[in-house]
C-alpha cells in the first residue's frame, strides 16, 4: 500500500510541476500526509516537537518545503522503530515561519501555550536571524533547539544561547579545508576578499587567525559592499594576487568574477578558493548584463576555481540510523520534489538528521528522567534541561548527511566537499571530515593540476640593468682613440713650444687643457666599468677624475679667456702684464676647491652600492615569471647635497665663462689665435650640459641610454674642444706661417671697430661724432714668460 501511495505522490508532483505550481504542491503534501498539526496516529502517548519552516512566502519557500518533507520522513522512520521511544509517538507541530523573526516568535508563544505540557524540542529555523531570535527565547524556557539550516558562525559565538544546536555545519568550518589545501600545496602567501556582511566578516577573522597559526602570510585582506567589488579587485591585481580566498554569496560572486575578468585576474596562475554552496549555473543569472559581462566571459574567469561546500549527502552505500541509505533517501526526495541532493546543496538532509538527533536525545533522557518528567515539560527544570542537552551533546549516529556529532558549542562536526570547476562542470576532488580533522583526496595532485600546483607568488628573475658589453666596448674604443688624439696634440704642443705661434698661445696652459680632456676620456671608461662591476671604489675614482678633468681643461680655458677679457676692459690704457703663473694660480685655486669638496664628501658620506628596482614585467611565455630589472647605483647618505653643491659651483663657472667669452667675442688676435675657439668651446659645453643633464635624469632607469647620452656628450664636447684649439695650430705649422704676422697686427676694439697701430704706442682718432675712440695696441713679442703688455 505504501509503495502505491509513493507512486501516486510522484505522479501528482509531476502534474503540478507541469503546471508551474511547485511551491503550492509542496505545501499541500504536508497536509495530505497528515503528519503535522498534532494529529494522533496511534494509541501511543504523543511527544511534541515544533518545526519552523518557510513554506509559503519568500525566496526560501522551496528549501523550507523540501526540509519539512525530509523532517516528516524522519518522524515516520522514528515512529516505526521499536527501539526509539517505544512507549511514545513523536510528532511535529509544523509552523510556517514566513522567514520573519517577529512572526516566528509570535507563533512559538502561541504553540507553546497550546501544547505546553510536552513540547520537548524545537527544530529550526532555516534562516540565521530567525534561529537566533528563537534561541534567545528558548534560553529562558530551558528547551533545546536544533537548526537544520542556520550556518552563520555568529551563532557559535553567542555563548548566551546555551540551548542552540545545529546539524548543518557552521560556515566558518570551511576555513579548515582551505587551510589544509594551502598546506598540501605549499602556499605561504595568500590574499582574501570578502563581502562586507557579518557572516563573512566573522569567517574572514577566523581565517586570519588560522593562517597566522600556520605561518601563512595574509598579504591583503579586503572587503567590499555588495555588488561593488571593483576597488578590491583592482587592489588584488595591483598586488599580483595568486592565491585568493573568496567569501561572498552568489550575486556578489558574479560581480567579483566579472571585474576579475576585466583586469585579467584569472587563468592558470590564479587560484580562487570560494565559500561555495552556490546554485547550479550561478555564473549565468538573469542580471549578468548589469556587470557588462557575457556568459563566455564568466566561464573564462571562473574556470579552475575551487569551492568548499557542505557535503549534504553521506556515503551512498552506508545504512543510516533510519534504515535507509543516503542513496535511498536522495531517490525519495528527488522522486517527490525533483530536487537532486547529489548535485545541489539543500538543507533537507540536515532536517532529517535534526529530527533524529532530537529523538535520540529524548530517548536517552527517558531512562534518566522517567515518563512523567517527559510528559510535564511545560516549565522544565534546569536538571531536566541539562539531562536532555547532555544526551544531545553525546549523540552520535550515521545520518543521511553523514556522521552526526556535536562539539562543545553545539555545532555539527560535519563533512565539507571540495570541488573544482573545470571546463564548465564541478569535479569532486576531496572531502574534509571535521571531527577527525582529516582530508581525503579523491584526485591526485597530478590529476588536479596536470603537474605541479601554481606557485603562491610569481617567480622573480632578477636582471641587472647595466651597460651592455657592445656599447661599453664601442665607447671605450672611441675614448681610447680620443686619448691617442689628445696625446698626439700634447706631443705636438711640447715639440713646438718654442714656435712663435705656439708660444704666444700659452703652451703650458694648453698642456693642462689636454690633460683635462684626456681625463674626460678616462671618465667615460670608468662609468662603464662602474655599471658592470658595481664597485664603490671605481665610483669614487670616477667622481674624482671627472671633477678634476673639468677643472683642468675648462679652468685653463676660463683663465685664458679671463686674460683676454682683463686686457681689453682696461679703460685707462695702463700697461698690464699677466703672466702664465697667475693663470696657473687661478686653476690651482679651482682645483683646491674641488679637492676640499671631494675630501669632505669621502669622509662624511661612505658610498655604497644600492640595488634599486626600476621596472617589473610579466614574462610573455610564462605567466608565473616576473622579470625584475634592478640597477646598482653608487649612493651615499648625503650625496644629494654634495652633488648639488658641485653642480651649482660648476654651473656658476660656466656662467662666468660664458659671460667673459661673450664680452670678448669680437677679439681676434693672431698671437692669441685660440681666443675665439676657446669661446666656442665654452658655448659648446654650456649648451650640451643644459641638454645632457635633464636627459640623463629622465633616462636614468636605462643604463645604456644614460651611458650613451652622457658618454656621447663628453666625447663630443672633449673632442670638439681639442680640435678647435689645436687643429688650427697644426694646420698653420704644417702649411707654414709668417712669423712677422704674429704679434704685429692689432685687433679690433671691444666694439668691433677695426684699426691699425704699432707697438710703440696707442694711436688715437676721432670718430664722426668728434668723440675720441681708444684702440688697443698689444706688445706681443715673445718672451720667456709669454707676458702680455698694454
Amino acid at each position: 500500500m505504501a509503495y502505491w501511495y509513493k507512486i501516486f505522490l510522484t505522479l501528482l508532483f509531476s502534474f503540478h510541476l507541469s503546471s508551474g505550481d511547485q511551491y503550492d504542491f509542496l505545501s499541500s503534501i504536508s497536509i495530505s500526509t497528515g503528519i503535522n498539526g498534532g494529529k494522533i496516529h496511534s494509541n501511543k502517548t504523543p511527544l511534541f516537537m515544533i518545526g519552523f519552516f518557510p513554506l509559503q512566502e519568500g525566496p526560501m519557500q522551496l528549501l523550507g518545503n523540501v526540509s519539512k518533507l525530509s523532517a516528516e520522513l524522519a518522524l515516520e522512520h522514528i515512529n516505526k522503530n521499536d527501539n526509539i521511544l517505544k512507549d511514545f509517538e513523536l510528532r511535529m507541530i509544523v509552523k510556517d515561519s514566513k522567514d520573519d523573526e517577529g512572526y516566528a516568535v509570535n507563533s512559538l508563544f502561541a504553540i507553546k501555550n497550546e501544547y505546553e505540557s510536552n513540547v520537548l524540542m524545537i527544530i529550526g529555523a532555516l534562516r540565521n536571524e530567525v534561529s537566533e531570535i528563537i534561541a534567545r527565547v528558548l534560553k529562558y524556557w530551558n528547551i533545546p533547539q536544533i537548526s537544520y539550516g542556520s550556518h552563520s558562525p555568529l551563532l557559535s559565538e553567542l555563548r548566551h544561547l546555551p540551548n542552540f544546536y545545529r546539524t548543518i555545519p557552521p560556515s566558518v568550518g570551511m576555513n579548515n579545508p582551505r587551510v589544509r589545501m594551502m598546506q598540501e600545496w605549499n602556499w605561504q602567501y595568500v590574499f582574501s576578499i570578502s563581502s562586507n556582511e557579518k557572516v563573512f566578516n566573522t569567517i574572514s577573522q577566523n581565517m586570519t587567525q588560522q593562517l597566522a597559526e600556520c605561518n601563512i602570510t595574509l598579504a591583503v585582506k579586503d572587503s567590499f559592499e555588495s555588488g561593488t567589488p571593483k576597488s578590491a579587485i583592482d587592489l588584488l591585481k595591483e598586488r599580483d594576487a595568486r592565491i585568493i580566498i573568496g567569501n561572498f554569496y552568489e550575486y556578489d560572486a558574479v560581480s567579483v568574477f566579472c571585474e576579475a575578468f576585466k583586469v585579467d585576474l584569472y587563468g592558470p596562475g590564479i587560484v580562487w578558493l570560494l565559500y561555495g554552496h552556490f546554485e547550479p549555473n550561478w555564473w549565468n543569472p538573469i542580471n549578468l548584463g548589469i556587470f557588462n559581462c557575457t556568459t563566455e566571459d564568466m566561464l573564462k574567469a571562473i574556470d579552475g576555481h575551487f569551492t568548499i561546500k557542505f557535503d549534504v549527502i553521506g556515503e551512498q552505500n552506508v545504512k543510516t540510523i533510519g534504515g535507509i541509505t543516503p542513496d535511498d533517501y536522495s531517490d525519495y526526495i528527488q522522486n517527490l520534489t525533483g530536487v537532486d541532493l547529489r548535485v545541489t546543496t539543500k538543507p533537507a538532509p540536515y532536517a532529517y538528521d535534526a529530527v533524529w538527533a532530537g529523538a535520540l536525545a529524548i530517548n536517552s533522557s527517558y531512562s534518566q528522567l522517567g515518563r512523567e518528567s517527559l510528559l510535564n515539560f511545560s516549565n522544565p527544570t534546569f536538571y531536566q534541561s541539562e539531562v536532555l542537552m547532555s544526551n544531545l551533546n553525546s549523540t552520535q549516529f550515521d545520518g543521511v548527511s553523514g556522521r552526526v556529532a556535536f562539539n562543545d558549542d553545539g555545532d555539527r562536526m560535519g563533512i565539507y566537499k571540495i570541488t573544482r570547476f573545470v571546463n564548465g562542470t564541478y569535479v569532486d576532488i576531496a572531502r574534509y571530515y571535521q571531527k577527525e580533522d582529516n582530508m581525503e583526496w579523491s584526485k591526485t595532485k597530478y590529476e588536479i593540476w596536470g603537474g605541479e600546483p601554481p606557485p603562491d607568488q610569481a617567480s622573480i628573475s632578477v636582471q641587472l640593468d647595466k651597460v651592455s658589453m657592445q656599447l661599453f666596448v664601442a665607447m671605450s674604443c672611441i675614448s681610447f682613440i680620443g686619448m691617442l688624439t689628445a696625446a698626439a696634440f700634447l706631443v705636438f704642443n711640447i715639440h713646438y713650444r718654442n714656435e712663435r705661434l705656439i708660444k704666444m698661445s700659452s703652451p703650458n696652459l694648453n698642456n693642462l687643457i689636454i690633460i683635462g680632456c684626456t681625463l674626460c676620456y678616462v671618465t667615460i671608461i670608468l662609468i662603464g666599468i662602474e655599471s658592470r662591476l658595481s664597485d664603490p671604489t671605481i665610483c669614487q675614482l670616477r667622481t674624482w677624475i671627472f671633477t678634476i678633468s673639468f677643472t683642468l681643461s675648462f679652468g685653463a680655458m676660463f683663465s685664458k679667456t679671463w686674460r683676454v677679457y682683463s686686457i681689453f676692459t682696461n679703460k685707462k690704457m695702463q700697461k698690464r702684464v699677466i703672466k702664465d703663473h697667475r693663470l696657473f694660480v687661478m686653476v690651482g685655486v679651482l682645483l683646491l676647491i674641488d679637492i676640499i669638496i671631494l675630501t669632505a664628501w669621502e669622509f662624511i658620506t661612505q658610498p655604497t652600492i644600492v640595488k634599486k628596482t626600476i621596472t617589473e614585467y610579466r614574462d610573455k611565455e610564462n605567466a608565473n615569471l616576473i622579470i625584475q630589472v634592478n640597477q646598482n647605483r653608487c649612493e651615499g647618505q648625503h650625496d644629494q647635497y654634495f652633488t648639488g653643491f658641485i653642480m651649482v659651483y660648476k654651473g656658476l663657472l660656466l656662467i662666468f665663462g660664458t659671460f667673459i667669452t661673450w664680452q670678448t667675442r669680437n677679439v681676434n688676435i693672431p698671437a692669441l689665435n685660440d681666443s675665439r675657439f676657446i669661446g666656442l668651446c665654452i658655448y659648446n659645453v654650456v649648451i650640451f650640459s643644459a641638454l645632457g643633464l635633464p636627459l640623463s635624469i629622465l633616462l636614468a632607469d636605462n643604463s645604456d641610454y644614460t651611458y650613451g647620452i652622457i658618454g656621447g656628450l663628453i666625447i663630443f664636447c672633449t673632442t670638439l674642444t681639442l680640435c678647435l684649439l689645436f687643429l688650427p695650430k697644426v694646420a698653420s705649422i704644417v702649411q707654414g706661417y709668417a712669423p712677422e704676422d704674429v704679434g704685429s697686427r692689432v685687433m679690433s676694439n671691444m666694439n668691433g671697430r677695426s684699426s691699425r697701430g704699432y707697438s710703440q704706442g696707442p694711436p688715437s682718432r676721432t670718430d664722426r661724432l668728434g668723440e675720441p675712440t681708444c684702440t688697443h695696441s698689444v706688445s706681443l713679442e715673445p718672451t720667456s714668460d709669454a707676458r702680455l703688455g698694454v
